[in-house]
């Protein structure tokens, strides 16, 4: 595949038929909430604490679709490093998930593309791995551990799905050069390159949230994601973060605003999505102060005060 979005946009184009309707985590990737609008394609969003999707909420919105004669063509998640939330769902609520998916008839849409940048290293099975009976669909990626310039991505799926998904195909193959490049590599480099680069984002990652405490103090709440390049931020419940994207790009920093990432535009209004792979440690310090800088003239959020008590919530 010609990256994880090429195999998102096979999975629809053979599932998907405007009018349908899917499961899918209330905050989540972009280009999917974006794949599905444009798709005229109804998104039930299921909400998330410190360990990903709630199960409960999910067998709650099942049954009340059922009740109402409506079958989801899927649920998707990215259980391995939620994006954006930076969750990981613990392999009980994966196999609660799989009981629910075989309950209603619902296949599962495995988005696995962050799953290699694991803090601590401990990748827990896929969902398709787990599963016994054959209803998920598993996408994932090189883009993130090895080179977003690569464009390599993957479906591990039953061959009566794959084989509908490449009659799809309309670009002649994917690189073949891409793909011997990444094999030639990560056959003997691929097991020590992933940890050196878990520690190397992992290190930016502190960098921000001590930027983040030191700059904001309470008025910045977050939880430290267990793996990713990405940290899911709260703000006071005045700032607006699609107007705050615009006086921030004019200041010369680049945000992710909260609504484009979330099914409940209200609930992510004072939300956002910060990125640390790319910058430096330095680029990082001055961009959190920048965007504090903002926050403050634009919406008023106060100056940290001294000494305040960090807002960092460690996930258990």
């Amino acid at each position: 595949m010609s990256g994880s979005l090429q195999a998102l946009d096979l999975v629809n184009a053979m599932l998907l038929a405007r009018g349908d309707t899917v499961i899918i985590e209330r905050d989540t990737y972009q280009g999917a909430l974006n794949r599905l609008t444009r798709a005229g394609v109804n998104a039930v969003g299921i909400p998330l604490d410190q360990d990903g999707m709630r199960m409960e909420a999910l067998a709650q919105a099942l049954a009340d679709l059922k009740h109402r004669g409506i079958t989801p063509k899927y649920i998707y998640t990215i259980p391995t490093v939620q994006n954006p939330t930076g969750t990981i769902l613990p392999e009980r609520r994966r196999l609660e998930l799989l009981n629910l998916s075989q309950q209603y008839g619902v296949p599962i849409f495995e988005d696995d593309c962050y799953a290699d940048l694991i803090w601590d290293g401990k990748r827990p099975p896929a969902l398709y791995a787990m599963s016994k009976n054959g209803g998920v669909i598993h996408i994932g990626s090189f883009s993130k551990s090895i080179a977003p310039a690569l464009r390599v991505g993957f479906i591990v799926a039953p061959w009566a799905a794959l084989s509908r998904m490449l009659a799809l195909k309309t670009d002649a193959g994917s690189g073949a050069l891409e793909q011997m490049v990444l094999a030639e590599y990560c056959a003997p480099h691929f097991a020590e390159h992933v940890p050196k680069l878990t520690r190397g984002l992992r290190a930016k990652l502190d960098t921000m949230m001590e930027a983040l405490n030191e700059q904001f103090g309470t008025s910045a709440e977050f939880d430290d994601p267990k793996g990713g390049i990405f940290l899911w931020v709260k703000l006071p419940e005045n700032v607006d973060t699609l107007k705050l994207y615009q006086a921030a790009v004019a200041a010369g920093v680049s945000i992710n605003p909260g609504p484009e990432w979330s099914t409940d535009k209200a609930y992510a209004r004072s939300r956002l999505r910060l990125c640390f792979a790319s910058p430096s440690h330095e680029q990082i310090r001055q961009g959190v102060a920048v965007l504090a800088e903002v926050c403050r003239r634009e919406f008023g959020v106060p100056a940290r005060i001294a000494n305040v008590e960090k807002r960092v919530r460690t996930s258990s």
